[in-house]
């Protein structure tokens, strides 16, 4: 067994200089100020990318809706130039009612045929209509609607005249009635008619050309916009696609980064858990081979107190007393560092545990149970203390533990010292307290209390091998809770721990 040993040792040794978890912690730490970097600076290109995109998106909107008032106001324009046409168009059919009327009037006067009277009747009725047109169609203009009124007048007139020329025609004759058209009494009343329809053909006009340059300005600006909005949006395209593109890059790199990460993680994590049970397997071997030479050890020694105490002076005996007692004590550090690689390879069977009868059980168990064989002067008072859910023969050693630790640095207080056990929920965690008035420590020595073989105190003024809060930390760790210590040197500690509340099936 000791050649297994030493094998075992070797091979460690070796595993701790080739083992690449050596590496570990450095290169983590570096890849991750390395990745916080990168995280960085792609944070900051995709806040940029974004800010581009949105520029381009508020400029393709302010486009668009600039194209769209445009494009209205073109439709505006074009609809004033057809009005115009419109317009003009009446305007022209009135020079051709008068001048029909005109013509029927001769040829009245002529043939005498009273026809030629109705058709020159029905062409001034519809000369007025197509003045009351343009008095609607004008009505935005205040010019026109002045050519429009003084066109009433002079149609009226105009009117008046054409009807003389008959009646002269039907009452004295053809000769009378010839007189009056070779004086051009009707023509020359029409001639302030077509002048003034000629001036409203002359603003008409006029409007005309504005109306049709401010159409071509906006058609321009219209088809700029819309080349521009095109433009855009195939820029903004391009740009969405490389993004796209980016991503899908970076996407796939990352994905293989991560596979490989993953599987080196799964590599350093294989060797990582056959590096712990080596350890394991290392510490059960050499505490189980050291077992034998120290049984020896103290049996020679003990052999020695009990059969040669008169041949041995007062040094030698105070010699083998100490023998004895390093025996012994070697003997309970190697009992408990066997008692705490158990628990790495223990399975655990949790199930609802009556925490205030468990706590009960071992008050009653170790205040009855003093090295010295008599009762132990202090007993712990306990609260009411909340159920949790765990590994029963684990969480008993805890308490064990813990309320070994409060009476045995509790016990120079004498008759005034005082072990206090509480018990709370809250947050979805249950917490236990034990509080004592004892010698307490200092708090900057407390991360090494949960530590294997870490003392705060000699085992000349308190016995024990400091594995006890070890085998705490990892009992309370494995059930995925946490443990904390507050003391003041002189004046008591506070030792806790947390559980999770167990989740009830619905």
């Amino acid at each position: 067994m000791v050649a297994e040993t030493a094998a075992v040792a070797a091979r460690l040794s070796r595993m701790a200089a080739d083992s690449p978890q050596v590496a570990i912690l450095p290169a983590t730490g570096k890849d991750h100020v390395q990745s916080g970097h990168t995280v960085s600076t792609m944070v900051t290109i995709e806040r940029r990318v974004q800010s581009i995109l949105l520029a381009m998106f508020a400029a393709l909107l302010v486009a668009i809706v600039m194209a769209f008032a445009f494009t209205r106001y073109m439709a505006t324009t074009a609809g004033w130039v057809s009005h115009t046409h419109a317009v003009m168009t009446t305007i022209e059919t009135a020079k051709t009612d008068i001048a029909q009327a005109l013509s029927d009037t001769r040829a009245y006067v002529i043939t005498g045929d009273a026809a030629f009277l109705i058709v020159k009747k029905r062409k001034i009725t519809d000369l007025l209509q197509q003045l009351a047109q343009l008095r609607r169609m004008t009505s935005d203009n205040a010019t026109e609607q002045a050519h429009v009124q003084t066109l009433m007048k002079l149609v009226g007139a105009w009117s008046a005249r054409l009807g003389d020329v008959a009646r002269v025609r039907a009452v004295q004759g053809l000769a009378a009635a010839a007189a009056l058209v070779q004086e051009r009494y009707a023509a020359t009343a029409s001639e302030p008619i077509l002048g003034v329809l000629g001036d409203m053909h002359a603003v008409e006009q006029r409007l005309l050309q504005q109306r049709r340059s401010k159409e071509a300005r906006l058609r321009h600006i219209v088809g700029a916009l819309f080349i521009l909005l095109g433009c855009s949006a195939l820029i903004l395209s391009l740009v969405v696609y490389g993004q796209i593109r980016r991503r899908m890059r970076h996407w796939i790199k990352t994905q293989h980064q991560l596979e490989q990460l993953n599987r080196d993680l799964d590599r350093k994590t294989q060797s990582l858990e056959e590096t712990v049970r080596d350890l394991e397997s290392f510490s059960y071997s050499v505490s189980h081979d050291l077992r034998a030479p120290l049984r020896h050890i103290t049996g020679y020694a003990s052999m020695l107190l009990e059969d040669a105490p008169a041949g041995l002076d007062s040094e030698s005996l105070r010699h083998l007393h100490v023998i004895a007692d390093s025996a012994r004590h070697m003997g309970a550090l190697i009992d408990d560092l066997l008692a705490f690689s158990r628990l790495g390879r223990k399975s655990m069977d949790e199930q609802p545990i009556d925490t205030q009868s468990l706590v009960e059980d071992v008050i009653k168990e170790i205040c009855g149970t003093r090295s010295d064989g008599a009762a132990s002067p202090v007993r712990p008072m306990v609260a009411a203390l909340p159920p949790c859910t765990g590994d029963p023969a684990l969480i008993r050693q805890v308490w064990v533990n813990l309320l070994s630790n409060a009476i045995k640095y509790s016990a120079p207080r004498g008759a005034a010292a005082r072990i206090e056990v509480t018990g709370e929920v809250s947050d979805g965690w249950i917490r236990y307290n034990v509080r004592d008035n004892g010698v307490g420590f200092d708090m900057r020595y407390a991360d090494k209390l949960f530590g294997v073989f870490q003392r705060l105190h000699s085992s000349e003024q308190f016995e024990g091998t400091g594995v006890g809060l070890a085998i705490v930390h990892r009992v309370v760790t494995r059930h995925g809770g946490r443990v904390k210590a507050v003391g003041e040197p002189g004046h008591g500690a506070t030792f806790s721990f947390e559980l999770p509340i167990a989740e009830t099936a619905s």
